[in-house]
């Protein structure tokens, strides 16, 4: 069973190693789910139970949950972020419930905002890896 990825909540410099070493060497599309509330846990199990499903869809997905978005805030807003997305808004970093980035170039292929995440959970799920597929690509030409 592959399982979540969990950043601490209490050490900063683990947290920012662990997202690190996760963006460096896992070779997947990552959804991060921001918070630990219970949107955010929803959110995470919802994603594990798919990635263990027998759907191919899946199969190069891994979830990462940011209990404190704020460890690694720094490293998130260095990465490029698709040119098809709405400026995001970091000061409000906690509307969001979920970012998904790209598995070879580490953009942030989509956001969701938690407003809108419970009213069509596994359309903006797999919307999201579907945007992180598609801009998989060097945004820096």
């Amino acid at each position: 069973m592959i399982e979540p990825i969990t950043l601490s909540k209490t050490d900063t410099a683990l947290a920012n190693s662990v997202f690190n070493t996760t963006l460096a060497n896992e070779p997947a599309t990552l959804i991060l789910v921001i918070g630990d509330g219970s949107q955010s846990n929803d959110a995470v199990q919802k994603l594990t139970s798919f990635i263990n499903s027998d759907d191919h869809f899946y199969n190069s997905v891994r979830v990462v949950q940011a209990p404190t978005i704020d460890f690694i805030l720094d490293t998130l807003k260095g990465l490029k972020v698709s040119p098809r997305l709405d400026p995001i808004e970091w000061n409000a970093i906690n509307s969001y419930v979920m970012f998904s980035i790209t598995n070879v170039f580490n953009n942030i292929g989509n956001t969701v905002l938690a407003s809108k995440y419970d009213n069509r959970s596994t359309y903006y799920i797999e919307k999201s890896i579907m945007l992180a597929m598609a801009y998989d690509q060097n945004l820096n030409q």
